[in-house]
């Protein structure tokens, strides 16, 4: 059996940032007179991408986006990712992926850099063939072509796939993509997703490993009909 690449969404799936995100926001904000960024403005608004997130959570003292989403890349990326906490048996469950011969990418609307920023930061990069940000491909999820980029870095073009996200931008990329949809149910977004684009779902990860194993079998008997 040919096992699917598996893309993984980042914030709000495989980790909890949105404490950094805020503290990077509220440099910015602060230096134009704002208030501290609370992370519960933060979580909702992580799966549009980083150009929504600036603009929505600064508000009143947002000014030219441009500069305001260089001054939050720049905050951001000179930050330790000390308040981010990977959610619990994360390590564990991609150990164990891995190790049953699984290829994974991570597939964000966070731009590339300040990903692999954070993944380094969190000593997650290896688990990783491809990392693929909102600034990678031509456009950010929910378009297709994050995916189609990510297979295409792990030398896995024209094979099948799996999105595990938390929000309904997952959803639609997957979607989009022609791939299944497995859900983290624990994730900032879970609660928007439609019922009917989610293949499976999940909230703790040590069940992941049986759910996309059962999953790969379905997908290899859908394509040997």
């Amino acid at each position: 059996m040919r096992l699917p690449a598996l893309l993984f969404d980042l914030d709000g799936t495989l980790v909890d940032s949105a404490t950094d995100i805020a503290r990077a926001l509220s440099i910015v904000s602060q230096s134009r007179g704002g208030q501290i960024i609370d992370p519960a403005v933060v979580r909702p608004l992580v799966s549009l991408g980083a150009a929504v997130v600036v603009r929505r959570a600064l508000g009143a003292v947002a000014g030219d986006e441009i500069d305001d989403l260089a001054r939050f890349r720049q905050a951001l990326g000179s930050l330790a990712p000390d308040k981010t906490i990977i959610f619990d048996g994360v390590n564990a469950t991609l150990t164990a992926l891995a190790d049953a011969g699984f290829s994974m990418a991570i597939v964000t609307n966070k731009p590339e850099a300040l990903s692999r920023h954070l993944l380094r930061g969190l000593a997650l990069d290896h688990f990783f063939a491809a990392i693929v940000g909102g600034d990678s491909a031509k456009l950010p999820k929910p378009d297709r072509s994050p995916l189609d980029l990510a297979r295409q870095q792990m030398g896995m073009a024209g094979d099948a796939g799996v999105m595990i996200g938390d929000s309904s931008v997952d959803a639609a990329a997957a979607r989009a993509g022609g791939v299944p949809f497995v859900l983290y149910e624990r994730g900032y977004g879970a609660k928007e997703c439609a019922t009917g684009d989610i293949a499976r779902r999940f909230d703790h990860f040590a069940d992941l490993p049986r759910i996309l194993t059962e999953l790969s079998i379905e997908i290899d008997r859908a394509a040997s009909r």
